[in-house]
């Protein structure tokens, strides 16, 4: 059975339906819900709250096949109200968990990158909402800037632009904390500049 069929078997009311795609989604949900918030008791509130809402409006859904996109509106949107509520970020304990250390690396590189990727999170925090929101789209949950537009409710030069703007942003901060040329060089390798 693929996802349209189990998202058609979930707007019908089959709870076992639902929670496979919730078994399918909870991971990639608190991750971008985590992202966009830097806290981890809000991400579980946002996730939580996201798929409630989902359930409860399955029957809105136009388009089983846009599931994902539909799921990522409401965690996006959900997540946004979070942070206007609390307006002060907390601090974020391993946000790159998914870039892999390389085990040839010394352990003292592995520092080294560690305090890079930590630079970099920073500097992202440091953008406005619709920025730092595009960026963690595109770089961390690998979508398109079309399929961001999408989500978004807004045209796809939008998109680019922010982009344009945040990594300008990015670069910038970076260039202020005393980045070097050869780490740019590594971040334009293994993430965005």
């Amino acid at each position: 059975m693929n996802e349209t069929e189990i998202v058609i078997q979930m707007q019908q009311g089959k709870e076992e339906a639902f929670d496979l795609l919730f078994d399918t989604y909870k991971n990639k949900a608190f991750r971008l819900a985590y992202l966009i918030s830097g806290s981890y008791t809000d991400s579980e509130d946002i996730v939580q709250e996201a798929f409630v809402t989902c359930y409860v409006n399955r029957e809105q859904l136009k388009e089983p096949a846009c599931f994902s996109k539909w799921l990522y509106q409401i965690i996006t949107r959900s997540a946004w109200r979070y942070c206007r509520k609390r307006k002060k970020e907390q601090p974020v304990e391993e946000v790159f968990d998914e870039f892999k250390e390389d085990p040839s690396e010394a352990p003292c590189e592995q520092v080294i990158r560690q305090e890079e990727k930590d630079r970099v999170y920073e500097a992202v925090c440091a953008l406005d909402r619709k920025q730092k929101t595009v960026v963690i789209f595109y770089y961390y949950q690998q979508l398109t800037t079309r399929e961001i537009a999408d989500i978004l409710g807004c045209m796809e030069g939008t998109v680019k632009s922010r982009l344009h703007t945040a990594r300008k942003k990015l670069s910038k901060a970076l260039e202020d904390m005393g980045w070097q040329e050869e780490e740019k060089i590594w971040m334009k390798k293994n993430w965005i500049l």
